[in-house]
C-alpha cells in the first residue's frame, strides 16, 4: 500500500505558471523574481536548469514552474489533470492583447485555474494600461476595476517596479481559493522534465504535488519502480526529506521517465510492486468494459494541432474531433495557435500513434531534425480540407489491412524425396494449372481440406533452379511446411496482398 503520515491539514505552497504572448516579458519577470528572491539568505543561488524552482516571501513559499509553454504542463492538459494552481497572465502595457495572449487566456481557462494579470512593461513611455484593460475585457477577463474579480498588477521586469505586489497578490489568491489544502497523507507528483544525462543516469525533475517523502522511499514512475540514488533540490543541493509542491531532481534512475507521468511513493519495493499490479488490473477491467468509449478496442491517432490563429484553431477543431469511425478514432492531445515547437514533438514522441498537424505556421529546421530524429511526423498545410485530409489519411494506416489471398498455380505431389523431424520437406510433383513461384505461399491439401500452409524456399526443374514452373512441367521443391506431405496431395500456391481501407 501507498506510504502514508498522520498530518494535520496542511496549505502546501502553490505552483505557478507563467503564460503571455512573446516577448511581452514571461522570462524577465521570473528571473527578476529568481535573481531577488532564491538568492536572499542562500548560497550560490540555482546552480543547474531544471524547469522548476521555490522561491520564498515573508516565510512564504511559492513554487514557479518556470516556461510557459512547459511540457508537462502540455501534456498533463491533455490528460485532464492540473500541474498548475494559479497562472500568471503577462501582457506587454505597450503592445497589448496578442494571438499568443488569446491562446494564454484559453489555456488557462480550460484548466480552470484562479490567475493574475501582471500588467508588464509599465515603464515604457508608451504604455497604456487603460487600453489594454479595454482589451482583455474584450477576451472575457474582467479585471478587477472594470467590472471582474481578477487580480491585475502593473509591474515592470526591468526596474523590479511591483514585483513584491505581485508575489503577493499570488498568495492572496492561494489563501482566498485554499489552494493546495490537503492532508499529505499519500506522497504523490508529476514529472517535470527528465533526460539522460551521460555522468549520472537516467534523471528526472519531479514536482512533488501531495505528501512528504523521503530519501529511503520507493518511487513508483509510471509503471517502474525507482529507489532514490541521488536526491537533490533545485539548487542542486542533497536532499534527504521533500515535501509538498517541492521540485527535485533524481539521477540513477532505471531508465527516463515520460515528461506528464505522475509518480508516488511506498515504504518498500513490494509495496510500491504491489500498487502496479492493482493498477494494471485495474486499466485491464477498464479496457475489457464495453461502457468505456474511449478504450472500446478502436485504434486512435493523437493529433496535436498547431494554427495560425484562434479562429481556425477553433474551427479545426471542432472539425477533427467529429471524425470518429467504427474502425479507427482519434483523439486531440494538443490544439495552439503557434509554430510548432519542441514542446509539440516531445509531447508526440511520448504518445502511440501521434502525428502533428501544422496550419499556415511554421516548423523551424531545428525542430524538424528532432522530430526527425524522434520518428515524429509533422504535416503542413495551407487549406483545411488538406489537413482533414491528411488526418484522415493517417487514421487509415491504423486500421489493420484485409489480407486478400490470389491463387496462382496448383500442382499434384508425386513423390517425397525428404522430411525431416523439422518443417523442411522436400517433394517432386507436376503443375497442373498456373505456375510455382519460389516464394509463393502454398496451402497443402488433401481430400478438399487444408492440412497445413507453408512456403516455397526452393524450386528446381530438371535438377536445375528455377524461379517459376509452368503447367504440365514437373519439379521439386523445398518448403517450410510444418505438416507432413504425402504423394496424392494437392498444392495450392498463392499470394497475399494487403487492402487497406481508405477513410
Amino acid at each position: 500500500m501507498a506510504k502514508t503520515k498522520e498530518q494535520p491539514k496542511i496549505l502546501r505552497p502553490p505552483v505557478v505558471v507563467v503564460m503571455g504572448h512573446v516577448d511581452h516579458g514571461k522570462t524577465k519577470i521570473l528571473d527578476y523574481i529568481r535573481k531577488t528572491k532564491v538568492a536572499e539568505g542562500e548560497s550560490g543561488g540555482i546552480t543547474q536548469h531544471i524547469g522548476a524552482y521555490e522561491i520564498e516571501h515573508n516565510g512564504k513559499k511559492i513554487t514557479f514552474i518556470d516556461t510557459p509553454g512547459h511540457e508537462a504542463f502540455s501534456a498533463m492538459r491533455s490528460r485532464g489533470a492540473r500541474v498548475a494552481d494559479i497562472a500568471i497572465l503577462v501582457v506587454a502595457s505597450d503592445e497589448g492583447v496578442k494571438p499568443q495572449t488569446k491562446e494564454a487566456i484559453t489555456i488557462i481557462k480550460n484548466a480552470r485555474i484562479p490567475f493574475v494579470v501582471a500588467l508588464n512593461k509599465i515603464d515604457k513611455p508608451e504604455a497604456d494600461p487603460q487600453r489594454v484593460r479595454a482589451e482583455l475585457a474584450e477576451q472575457e477577463v474582467l479585471v478587477e476595476g472594470w467590472g471582474g474579480a481578477v487580480p491585475i498588477v502593473e509591474v515592470s521586469a526591468k526596474t523590479g517596479d511591483h514585483i513584491d505586489d505581485l508575489i503577493e497578490t499570488i498568495l492572496l489568491v492561494a489563501e482566498v481559493e485554499e489552494i493546495g489544502k490537503t492532508d499529505g497523507n499519500v506522497p504523490l507528483g508529476v514529472v517535470i522534465e527528465s533526460h539522460m544525462d551521460h555522468k549520472r543516469g537516467a534523471t528526472a525533475t519531479l514536482l512533488l504535488r501531495e505528501g512528504t517523502f523521503e530519501k529511503k522511499d520507493v518511487l513508483l514512475i509510471g509503471g517502474t519502480v525507482e529507489t532514490m540514488k541521488i536526491f537533490e533540490n533545485f539548487r542542486g543541493e542533497a536532499l534527504t526529506r521533500a515535501t509538498a509542491s517541492m521540485p527535485i531532481v533524481l539521477s540513477g534512475l532505471t531508465s527516463v521517465p515520460v515528461i506528464g507521468q505522475e509518480f508516488r511513493a511506498f515504504a518498500t519495493k513490494e509495496a510500491a510492486a504491489e500498487h502496479r499490479e492493482s493498477q494494471e488490473k485495474l486499466e485491464d477491467t477498464k479496457k475489457a468494459s464495453p461502457e468505456e468509449p474511449a478504450t472500446d478496442g478502436r485504434p486512435l491517432l493523437a493529433i496535436i494541432l498547431k494554427t495560425d490563429v484562434s479562429g481556425s484553431r477553433e474551427a479545426l477543431e471542432e472539425i477533427v474531433v467529429s471524425l470518429q469511425f467504427p474502425e479507427v478514432g482519434n483523439t486531440l492531445l494538443k490544439n495552439e495557435v503557434g509554430d510548432v515547437n519542441e514542446s509539440d514533438v516531445k509531447l508526440a514522441a511520448s504518445a502511440t500513434h501521434s502525428a502533428i498537424f501544422a496550419f499556415r505556421v511554421a516548423t523551424p529546421p531545428v525542430i524538424k531534425q528532432l522530430a526527425e530524429n524522434t520518428g515524429v511526423i509533422i504535416i503542413s498545410k495551407d487549406v483545411i480540407y488538406e489537413i482533414l485530409q491528411a488526418v484522415k489519411e493517417h487514421m487509415s494506416l491504423l486500421i489493420p489491412p484485409e489480407v486478400r489471398k490470389t491463387e496462382i498455380g496448383r500442382a499434384k505431389i508425386l513423390a517425397i524425396f525428404k522430411s525431416s523431424m523439422s518443417s523442411r520437406q522436400v517433394v517432386g510433383g507436376k503443375v497442373e494449372s498456373g505456375r510455382l513461384k519460389r516464394g509463393g505461399k502454398i496451402d497443402v491439401m488433401r481430400n478438399k481440406e487444408i492440412i497445413g500452409t507453408g512456403k516455397i524456399t526452393g524450386l528446381q526443374q530438371q535438377k536445375h533452379e528455377a524461379d517459376e514452373v509452368m503447367p504440365g512441367a514437373e519439379f521439386g521443391l523445398m518448403t517450410d511446411c510444418p505438416a507432413p506431405i504425402t504423394a496424392g496431395d494437392t498444392l495450392v500456391v498463392f499470394v497475399e496482398d494487403e487492402i487497406r481501407k481508405k477513410l
